[in-house]
């Protein structure tokens, strides 16, 4: 029999990575991008099937390869969890395997007076393409509902600079209770290439200072009333604030380029 290792990987790779993605599902439990790394991982194990060693391919090692690839998808290292989602995973494996040799008797004779054999298996591709399906449905679900949750706490910043006016998108930072001690006015945090277009008086600059876990100190900041925000109800409205002087990218996919703190909405 011919065995291609590439097709042979990328098969286990979707099946694991189906079997992960249903078992985390299933237990609601949160998962990260990892999730892939574990499938790989787990499609990588496979390939114990060329190598004669007993030690790889006992019970116990396979058992601590289920363990990791769980450890990997949710990085969470608590033992109840990780032991009760790999229990999860296994019955879902067993589950699977019995389903899928179940169309395999349709596809081959059998009889009790004969071995059983498995010379074709034309189903197996359309259970492949269903689990391609689930995973790319299951993405897509959850990239739309993250998008949509975060259109929710976008907002639209005009910043007037004379005659010309400044576009941004700002984040309703909920946890985020920034304020100017001196003039209780709540702050804005801005992207610093943002406030190369500004041309701000250095009469109305205020040293802000806040705190963070593992980190404090001054933040930098400009009063304006040349400010006017837009939410979900599409309507402006003026705010006076302090804008804050941001080093950091505050968004890798650009989505938002300022930070509101509460006190703003």
């Amino acid at each position: 029999m011919v065995v291609y290792i590439d097709i042979l990987l990328i098969e286990n790779f979707i099946i694991n990575l189906f079997l992960l993605l249903i078992t985390l599902k299933a237990l609601r439990y949160k998962y990260y991008k990892s999730i892939y790394i574990a499938a790989l991982f787990g499609a990588l194990y496979t390939l114990i099937i060329f190598m004669d060693n007993k030690i790889l391919v006992s019970l116990p090692f396979k058992i601590i390869v289920v363990l990791l690839m769980i450890i990997i998808s949710t990085k969470n290292l608590k033992i109840i969890k990780v032991l009760k989602s790999s229990v999860v995973f296994i019955l879902m494996s067993f589950t699977l395997c019995g389903f899928t040799f179940a169309f395999s008797m349709i596809d081959n004779s059998n009889s009790i007076f004969e071995k059983f054999s498995i010379n074709k298996y034309s189903i197996k591709y359309l259970i492949i393409s269903v689990m391609i399906l689930y995973i790319v449905s299951v993405r897509v679900t959850e990239y739309l509902r993250d998008r949509n949750l975060l259109n929710n706490f976008i907002y639209d910043i005009e910043i007037f600079n004379g005659k010309k006016s400044i576009f941004i998108k700002g984040l309703l930072d909920t946890g985020n209770a920034l304020r100017e001690p001196v003039t209780n006015l709540p702050c804005i945090i801005v992207e610093s290439d943002f406030f190369n277009d500004l041309e701000l008086n250095s009469n109305n600059e205020f040293l802000i200072p806040y705190s963070t876990i593992g980190e404090d100190g001054l933040l930098k900041g400009f009063k304006s009333k040349d400010i006017r925000i837009r939410g979900e109800d599409k309507k402006w409205r003026n705010v006076e604030v302090i804008l804050c002087e941001c080093k950091n990218k505050l968004s890798k996919e650009n989505d938002f380029n300022a930070l509101l703190s509460r006190g703003v909405i």
